[in-house]
């Protein structure tokens, strides 16, 4: 039989092959330098050697696509470029402050495992200049904060985050996370895997605001010495700090913080003046966390908390590792699934979520004479949950 081949279609597949035979000229072209927009790492004759090397070689706006292998950390960018790995290279940053800082707008990180950071494994900011517009999207982030590998508080680590501040010497450093976004807004945090660091991803604003950024559909579980997502004003509001119109949507946030209380989502300051406001947690699923699934803490009067929300979440069983912050009678010593304990007076939403299998639903906890004016609570589901809403003054 003889087949023949409709002329169409021939052509079709001639163009396709040229089209493809084009890409690849583009892609093997010398060290594909900034002329043609992309730099290749690890990807044999004409890469380079290390992500490093190419960052310094880009220009911005550059990306830099980094074939499989294994590459050293503590990489620096502080011009616009993508960063984009092929079936996830390793950065194993052993030895380096962070496996990679972003300090330039507008740059992608995408499909790489970053590992064994003595702070953060991804590191968005902490500088003075703020950063926006970044994207963190599909990388697998483990095995980091290594400056302080037990949660406990010392004072020795070659990272000065990870030891403790004078004023409060019983309290570990906080050594960051996996994945870290300081003065950092608009950026965008999402489908990314976080396990096996000290905590998951952290919002703070240590070096000026964070806001406007979106940290979505990530699967965070397993950094046991603090909480899966935290939002933490670390620098009072009237000295440019707040953490604020940040929004945490559906992921999936698991067993963190059950050897340090840490809990699922946490939306925290412990600053004189500090702010952690306008916040949404929203359409997460939150289970087997040492703090509560959601969890918000105002230590003292004159924190600004208010206006945060917790709506639409599935919550399991969560207060593992029991909230004792605050001291009796605000203790909680029971599972619970959404935790509020403010010595300042708030508003909170706390609306249309699921809260299955614990002692306690949702606990209110006002501090000194600060009030808590929570709205929604009516309309919660509770399966399996002994006291729908406890209020403790």
């Amino acid at each position: 039989m003889i087949l023949v081949r409709h002329p169409l279609r021939v052509l079709s597949a001639l163009f396709c092959s040229i089209a493809l035979a084009a890409s690849f000229m583009v892609l093997g072209a010398g060290t594909a330098s900034a002329a043609s927009g992309v730099l290749r790492v690890g990807c044999g004759h004409h890469s380079f050697p290390t992500i490093g090397a190419a960052v310094s070689a880009a220009a911005s706006g550059d990306t830099i696509l980094v074939c499989p292998g294994t590459y050293p950390g503590g990489i620096v960018v502080s011009k616009t470029l993508s960063i984009v790995g092929i079936g996830h290279p390793v950065i194993n940053a052993t030895g380096q402050n962070n496996g990679i800082q972003i300090l330039a707008s507008g740059s992608t990180v995408k499909g790489l495992t970053v590992e064994n950071a003595l702070g953060e494994g991804i590191l968005v900011g902490l500088a003075v200049t703020t950063v926006s517009d970044v994207t963190i999207r599909g990388n697998t982030v483990r095995h980091n904060d290594r400056g302080n590998p037990t949660g406990g508080v010392i004072t020795t680590s070659s990272y000065p985050q990870c030891n403790a501040n004078p004023a409060t010497p019983t309290i570990p450093g906080d050594c960051g996370e996996g994945i870290h976004l300081a003065n950092a807004l608009d950026s965008t945090v999402a489908g990314n895997t976080v396990f096996d660091n000290s905590g998951g991803i952290l919002l703070s604003d240590d070096t000026g605001a964070t806001h406007g950024n979106l940290v979505e559909f990530n699967d965070v579980f397993a950094n046991v010495f603090d909480c899966g997502v935290t939002l933490a004003g670390h620098r009072p509001q009237a000295a440019g700090g707040g953490v604020f119109d940040n929004t945490i949507l559906g992921n999936r946030v698991t067993g963190n913080g059950t050897s340090g209380q840490g809990a699922g989502v946490i939306f925290a300051t412990g600053t004189p003046g500090g702010a952690v406001y306008d916040n949404l947690a929203e359409g997460n699923f939150l289970a087997g966390n040492g703090l509560g699934g959601v969890t918000l803490h105002a230590h003292a009067p004159g924190e600004n908390l208010t206006g945060n929300a917790v709506i639409g979440n599935v919550i399991g069983t969560n207060n593992l590792d029991p909230d004792h912050d605050f001291g009796p009678p605000f203790d909680d010593s029971h599972t619970t699934g959404v935790i509020v304990i403010a010595a300042s007076s708030i508003t909170i939403t706390i609306k249309h979520n699921l809260i299955f299998n614990n002692v306690i639903g949702i606990w209110l906890a006002q501090v000194g004479g600060a009030t808590i004016t929570a709205t929604g609570l009516a309309t919660n589901r509770f399966i399996n949950v002994q006291k729908h809403v406890v209020i403790v003054s």
